[in-house]
């Protein structure tokens, strides 16, 4: 077996004596700390000078000092400007602060875009013209909707892109002898009514009229105003497109003249003419009577019944229904009706159309000479010698609607490429009643020719006017009176 191993002497020390060994070091260093406590109580010379220095850093920590001193209280939020913006966060007062921090943002920025609005624009009213009568004057004026092919033109316009409206009513203005004040007849015209008869008015004065077209449209109201550079179209709160000015018209006097079929055989010692008279009477209102007429005849004054004396007081009925005696002495006499061939101008206006689209972009005006047949009839008033041709040359004009001529329907030609533009449709009434005008027109002139060679025939031919075509215009505003006057006389050769 082994030998035991032998014990440490400083184990078995702390062993045996530790507890006495901490004791005695606890006990000592209490020893220690007291006499330090004890002797640093006493007056030492250096403690003054550590309550100095003590002294002296603490006023240095309560003097301010710029570069650190914390910055002012202010909201910097409030007052930043986009794109800089500076947050601050609130620091205390300088004697008791703690960190703040200042944040910055920069950058470029946002490019503002700006869509430019698209402008609405409506086609403008245009002036007609005006037609004095002896109680009235008609005013006309003409408008015209945008047609579909030039919407979409106006549509795909890169440079000039617009959108279309229309117009919604029209107010109507008049002028009297060049006062300057300008009367509104009516200002809520719809916009499918594009005439005026005026009945107010009086003898020999001066009017003139002008018409304004409006549009309601929200899209015009909003964007039909003037072109901004930078925002585009800009608003048109007024709702007004244009006013068109016509030109000055005198009335007539209490008078006014309408002649018609002139004829002068070559054998007829007098030539002789269709008069129609109408007159502005007080108290009724316009009056009218019609008579033929022949050379060195006063106008108004005929025979009321064979061989009697002639008279210029007639009896007529006028639109009240009361028939009333009316002097109808113009002051006028019927100088000449003869037979005359003159040259005129004829003016004609020819289409124009825009070969891409086929859309009518305005017209050339064409003048033309020609020879006319027409009467020359001579008459004398107060006023003086007067000179008047029927037909009239103008009645050989072929002018356009916008230039003051009748509805001219014309077929525009075939664009590049394009379809056979569709033919203009036609009322089928108005096809029937223009054929009968023309009919009855026709078989006048073959009884005005029977006449002279076969007066049955023609006899037959006026009475066949009377009942048959008695309806239309011709017969019933121009040749009532002449038809009867013939039939009258026929009658008694034929007894």
């Amino acid at each position: 077996m082994g030998e035991p191993k032998k014990a440490n002497p400083g184990v078995d020390f702390l062993v045996n004596y530790g507890e006495k060994l901490a004791l005695g070091i606890a006990v000592l260093a209490l020893v220690v700390c007291a006499v330090l406590w004890f002797g640093m109580s006493s007056d030492d010379p250096s403690l003054g000078q550590v309550d100095k220095g003590v002294s002296s850093l603490d006023r240095e920590a309560k003097t301010p000092h710029p570069e650190m001193t914390a910055p002012n209280t202010e909201n910097w939020q409030a007052k930043a400007v986009n794109p800089w913006t500076t947050l601050v966060a609130s620091a205390r007062p300088a004697d008791n602060w703690s960190g703040f921090i200042v944040t910055t943002a920069s950058g470029t920025g946002v490019k503002n875009v700006v869509i430019k609005k698209i402008p609405v624009v409506v086609p403008e009213v245009s002036f007609l013209g005006t037609e004095v009568a002896i109680d009235s004057i008609t005013v006309g004026w003409s408008y015209k909707d945008f047609t579909n092919q030039e919407v979409q033109k106006m549509a795909r316009d890169k440079d000039k892109k617009a959108d279309a409206a229309k117009v919604t009513h029209f107010k109507l203005e008049r002028e009297v002898n060049g006062s300057g004040k300008w009367e509104v007849l009516n200002e809520t015209i719809d916009v499918k009514t594009q005439s005026y008869v005026d009945t107010k008015i009086e003898p020999k004065q001066k009017y003139n009229y002008r018409v304004t077209a409006y549009s309601t449209d929200k899209t015009y109201l909003e964007r039909g105003g003037t072109l901004d550079p930078e925002t585009g179209a800009t608003p048109k709160p007024t709702g007004l497109v244009n006013t068109a000015t016509g030109t000055p018209v005198q009335t007539l006097g209490i008078w006014k003249l309408t002649f018609t079929n002139p004829t002068k055989p070559q054998d007829a010692p007098k030539g002789m003419v269709y008069v129609k008279i109408e007159k502005f009477e007080k108290g009724v209102g316009k009056v009218e009577k019609a008579h033929i007429h022949y050379d060195g005849d006063l106008i108004g004054t005929w025979e009321e019944s064979a061989g009697g004396e002639p008279v210029s007081k007639h009896r007529v009925t006028p639109k009240n229904g009361r028939s009333v005696e009316v002097d109808f002495n113009t002051g006028a006499s019927l100088q000449t009706v003869n037979p005359v061939k003159i040259v005129v101008d004829v003016k004609r206006c020819k289409p124009k159309f825009d070969n891409s689209t086929g859309i009518k972009i305005g017209c050339e005006q064409i003048i033309e000479k020609r020879n006319f047949d027409t009467a020359q009839i001579i008459y004398k008033d107060d006023e003086g010698v007067h000179k008047v041709y029927v037909p009239a040359p103008s009645s050989l004009d072929q002018l356009c609607e916008e230039h003051g001529g009748r509805k001219i329907i014309v077929a525009p030609p075939v664009a590049p490429g394009g379809d056979k533009p569709e033919e203009p449709k036609v009322d089928p009434k108005e096809a029937a009643r223009m054929k009968k005008e023309a009919d009855a027109e026709k078989l006048f002139d073959e009884a005005e020719k029977a006449q002279e060679k076969n007066k049955p025939l023609a006899l037959q031919y006026y009475n066949r006017l009377m009942k048959d075509f008695a309806d239309t215009e011709f017969v019933s505003k121009n040749k009532k009176n002449i038809i009867e006057e013939r039939i009258a006389g026929l009658g008694k050769k034929g007894k």
